[in-house]
């Protein structure tokens, strides 16, 4: 290749370089629990900001389910400026990540996303009803102080068919609704103390909660009726 060339090939190397600067990433601000990264030129202090919500909301929930922090590297936190595939907050609890774009600002739903994430770690087995019914629960409380209108009964209810109802786009957004009920219903009657110990039994997922509660997910099942009768909005 000759000299001119080479000199073009850097200079194009260059401008790339320079047209593409704002998506790199800036040094993440690292807390106790969390790793922060910026891209798109955020400031510092807008990163540390975010690091300390995290790190306020992250207590909240390890106090609140009874588990302790997780002991294998750091949760990633990706911000970017503008929210990312038109959300403002997205998790993934499988990788120990969040990306939320700098504008972000909501507690609630920040204890919403990383339920996912305390509840994947600390019980990998646990139904994405169990996820979905507590990371509303964290975000919104009681089911019965919400002023939404509730939804049709659920005929034939099992733990079975409200898993599958989350692969379906008609029911998916009932499945949220009956697994917010599930779960409203279970923190009024058994209380904290019965869900911290489901994280510390042995065995599936449905031993678990049978240690834990005393009673089977067979006996929830049966008391659906009950539950979605009395478990819905006030609206």
């Amino acid at each position: 290749m000759s000299k001119k060339k080479i000199s073009y090939f850097i200079v194009f190397i260059t401008l790339l370089l320079i047209s593409c600067r704002p998506l790199f990433a800036a040094s993440p601000v690292k807390t106790d629990h969390f790793k922060i990264m910026g891209f798109g030129g955020i400031e510092e202090e807008k990163l540390k900001r975010i690091g300390r919500d995290c790190e306020s909301s992250y207590a909240e929930l390890l106090a609140f389910f009874g588990v302790d922090p997780y002991k294998s590297g750091k949760i990633q936190v990706n911000v970017y400026t503008k929210p990312q595939g038109g959300k403002g907050i997205i998790a993934s609890a499988g990788a120990q990540q969040i990306d939320l774009y700098m504008g972000f600002n909501d507690k609630k739903v920040l204890n919403h996303v990383l339920t996912y994430i305390v509840i994947y770690k600390a019980l990998p087995s646990a139904p994405k009803w169990f996820r979905e019914g507590f990371a509303l629960y964290l975000e919104y409380g009681d089911i019965r102080k919400d002023r939404t209108k509730s939804r049709l009964p659920f005929k034939d209810f099992s733990f079975t068919r409200l898993e599958a109802r989350f692969s379906t786009h008609i029911g998916e957004e009932d499945a949220y609704y009956y697994s917010w009920s599930i779960v409203s219903y279970l923190m009024d009657v058994y209380g904290k103390e019965k869900l911290n110990r489901i994280f510390k039994e042995s065995g599936s997922f449905s031993d678990k909660f049978s240690k834990a509660y005393g009673v089977k997910l067979k006996d929830i099942e049966e008391k659906a009726d009950y539950i979605f009768a009395n478990y819905k909005p006030n609206g």
